[in-house]
């Protein structure tokens, strides 16, 4: 038997890799963490456009849609070919050897969509916040001039700023107090069982006992009409206080804190003289001190934005050096992740076939 070439052994072993090649093919594992970038990044981003358009509707009478992204299934196909073919002649100098290889790489994203609607849904929007709720944040580390400013209509009868008109000045003067009490660390709740339910009682720790001013305790006690020397007030809700240990709250809808925000959208002047808009103070270039989110409106598509979206042939957007308004919206944002999204409902099937 003739002995095969340097040559052809060397080909016979370049072939053997080919196909070695072919059976070992994979979608790389880095690909899970470059989808759970990329999808998260712009499922991010259009929530908070449909947040931002839900908000402007609202200050044009319109009508918000939330639509939600129940899914994402991202669908790789991978695959390889390799070809080889010899003619061995009794002449060795005419003895030829071809190879060849091709792949095949491709992705088909799946997006499932699902409108946000129904009793549910509904209940959730027209529901006042929990004022335990607005505790809870607070006790989370959340500032009270975030919470209290955008969930809280009045506390004890004094009033917040509403649709653009001012509040009383206890109001924001209370809200001062507290945000200095509670980065003291004066400021705390407890929930105690009862036999009709739980109560929430708001604990303000005594003077001396603690790091808070003396001053800011004794003037809360005064915004509030709470007796003298109490630290343990129980929270409930509505509008005027039974007695002098309790705290009466009440609270915005989660529609109403969004439309709340809608008149923070500065109207273009054509836009504000036609009456197609919710009637406000609020117009372009107004900056009221109230004013927790500023909208601003022009012709043209913005640049360095937070968040921009187009209606009715103007755009719409929130500054990115704007904090104060980014920080409420985003405040917003998680304030819709915590309430309900609607009915328990079957997911959709989504049949992938295996490549």
């Amino acid at each position: 038997m003739r002995t095969l070439s340097t040559r052809w052994a060397g080909r016979i072993v370049a072939l053997l890799s080919l196909l070695a090649w072919a059976g070992c093919i994979r979608v790389p594992t880095g690909r899970i963490t470059a989808d759970r970038m990329d999808f998260g990044q712009v499922i991010q981003e259009s929530w908070k456009r449909q947040t931002l358009l839900n908000v402007v509707r609202l200050r044009y009478a319109d009508v918000p849609m939330f639509l939600d992204i129940a899914s994402v299934i991202n669908s790789y196909t991978l695959g390889g070919s390799v070809s080889g073919g010899a003619s061995l002649e009794k002449d060795s100098s005419s003895n030829s050897l071809s190879l060849g290889a091709a792949g095949v790489w491709s992705n088909t994203p799946t997006v499932t969509y699902q409108p946000l609607m129904g009793e549910r849904f509904t209940k959730s929007l027209l529901q006042p916040v929990a004022p335990a709720a607005v505790f809870q944040l607070m006790q989370g580390g959340l500032p009270p001039e975030l919470v209290i400013t955008t969930v809280v209509r009045s506390v004890n009868g004094l009033r917040n700023d509403s649709f653009g008109v001012g509040g009383d000045p206890g109001f924001r003067e209370l809200v001062a107090a507290l945000s200095r009490i509670q980065r003291a660390g004066s400021l705390g709740t407890r929930i105690e069982a009862r036999k009709d339910g739980s109560a929430l009682i708001m604990i303000l720790r005594k003077e001396g006992a603690g790091t808070a001013p003396p001053e800011d305790v004794r003037r809360v006690r005064e915004l509030l009409g709470l007796a003298e020397g109490l630290s343990e007030i129980e929270v409930v809700y509505g509008l005027a206080p039974r007695s002098g240990s309790e705290v009466a709250i009440v609270t915005r809808t989660m529609l109403g804190i969004i439309t709340e925000l809608a008149m923070g959208v500065e109207l273009p002047a054509d836009q504000a003289a036609s009456g197609r808009a919710v009637a406000g103070p609020r117009q372009a270039g107004d900056a009221p001190a109230a004013q927790r989110v500023r909208i601003r409106s022009g012709t043209a598509a913005p640049e360095d934005t937070y968040a921009a979206v187009p209606y009715k042939g103007y755009w719409y957007w929130i500054a990115d050096n704007d904090t104060a308004s980014k920080s409420t919206f985003t405040f917003l944002m998680i304030l819709f992740s915590l309430a309900e999204t609607g009915g328990a409902s079957v997911a959709p099937v989504v049949t992938v076939p295996a490549r």
